[in-house]
C-alpha cells in the first residue's frame, strides 16, 4: 500500500462528459470521478492524498477538495515536495492528437505534436516522464480506451471510462468496477521500478505563424520545433511557453477575422477559386501559413 498518493485529474477523459460546451456539468463529472477514485483509495487503508487539478486553468474541482482537508494544487507546475510523495494516479485522461476518441489533443489545440526525442507523446506520456524525474511511479491511469496505447511497456493498472463504439459508462456503476483496478494498483511495486528518459521535448507547433511569436532569448528552435532541454525543463516553462501561444493564437485569430470581414464587404466569392476555397474550409485556420493567408486577401480584392 502506498501511504502518499498525489491524483492527477483532467477533464475530457471523466466519465459521462460527452458535450465540452457544457462546462458545469464537465466540472461536476470531473469532482465525481476524483470522488469515487478517493473513496476506493481510502477503502484499502490509511493513505494521505493530494489532488493537482490539470485542466485548463487548474482551477476546476479545487475548491471541492481542498474545503474538505486534501491539499489541492491547481496544475501540475504549483505541486510542492514532489520527493514525499510514493505513486501518483492519472484521471480522466484524453488521447494524443490525431488519434481517435474522445477530444483528442496535446496540451493545447495549437501543438500539433509533442515529442520526447524522437517518439510522439501526449499528456499521458508526458506526465509520466515529469513524475519519474521526480521519483514518483504512476500506478493507475484512467480515461478514454484511445489513451491505452500510449502505456506501452509501462507497468500501470488502466481502466477505460471511454470506449469507442459504446455509449459512456454509467457513472454511478463505476466505484464498484473500478475497485479491483484501484486495489492491484495500491500493491504495484514502488520507486524501484521508474526509468526517467532525459531526453529533449520536441515541440511541433499547428502553423508557421505560431514559431514567430517564441523569443528566442527564451526559447530554442530546432528545424521548425521549439526544444527544451527535456521534460522538467518543458513542464517548468509550459506557463509562460503557454502565454506566448496565447499571443500567436489572438494574432492569428484576428487575421482570420479580418479576412472574412473583408470578403463579406467585398462580396468576393472567394470559393470560385479551387485553392481558395478548399483553404477557406480547411479544418483548422489556425494551421494557415503567411503566405496562404496571403493569398486569400490577394483574392478577396483581386474580384
Amino acid at each position: 500500500m502506498h501511504n502518499n498518493i498525489l491524483i492527477l485529474v483532467d477533464m475530457e477523459g471523466c466519465a459521462g462528459i460527452t458535450d465540452m460546451k457544457q462546462y458545469d456539468v464537465c466540472r461536476e463529472k470531473m469532482a465525481q470521478e476524483t470522488e469515487r477514485v478517493i473513496r476506493l483509495i481510502e477503502e484499502c487503508g490509511n493513505a494521505c492524498i493530494a489532488v493537482a487539478d490539470c485542466h485548463n486553468d487548474g482551477k476546476n474541482i479545487v475548491d471541492c477538495f481542498s474545503d474538505r482537508g486534501y491539499r489541492c494544487y491547481e496544475h501540475i507546475w504549483s505541486i510542492q515536495d514532489m520527493e514525499k510523495y510514493d505513486a501518483a494516479m492519472l484521471i480522466g485522461f484524453h488521447p494524443k492528437n490525431g488519434e481517435p476518441g474522445f477530444c483528442p489533443h496535446t496540451i493545447r489545440p495549437d501543438i500539433a505534436e509533442l515529442f520526447l526525442g524522437e517518439k510522439s507523446i501526449g499528456e499521458v506520456g508526458l506526465m509520466i516522464n515529469w513524475l519519474a524525474g521526480h521519483g514518483v511511479p504512476v500506478i493507475f491511469v484512467s480515461g478514454d480506451d484511445a489513451v491505452k496505447k500510449e502505456l506501452d511497456g509501462y507497468d500501470c493498472e488502466f481502466y477505460a471510462t471511454k470506449k469507442a463504439g459504446e455509449e459512456d459508462l454509467d457513472p454511478q456503476e463505476l466505484p464498484e468496477q473500478m475497485r479491483p483496478y484501484i486495489r492491484k494498483a495500491l500493491d504495484l511495486p514502488g520507486k524501484e521500478r521508474i526509468n526517467y528518459d532525459d531526453s529533449p521535448i520536441k515541440v511541433k507547433l499547428i502553423g508557421e505563424s505560431y514559431y514567430k511569436w517564441m523569443p528566442r532569448e527564451l526559447f530554442s528552435m530546432e528545424n521548425d520545433r521549439v526544444v527544451f532541454s527535456d521534460t522538467e525543463e518543458f513542464v517548468s516553462s509550459l506557463f509562460p511557453f503557454c502565454g506566448f501561444l496565447n499571443i500567436a493564437e489572438e494574432y492569428q485569430r484576428l487575421r482570420m477575422s479580418h479576412l472574412v470581414k473583408k470578403v463579406r464587404q467585398s462580396g468576393a466569392c472567394v470559393e470560385k477559386d479551387p485553392r481558395g476555397n478548399e483553404l477557406l474550409h480547411q479544418r483548422d485556420w489556425r494551421a494557415l501559413s503567411d503566405e496562404e493567408i496571403s493569398y486569400l486577401y490577394w483574392l478577396s480584392e483581386s474580384e
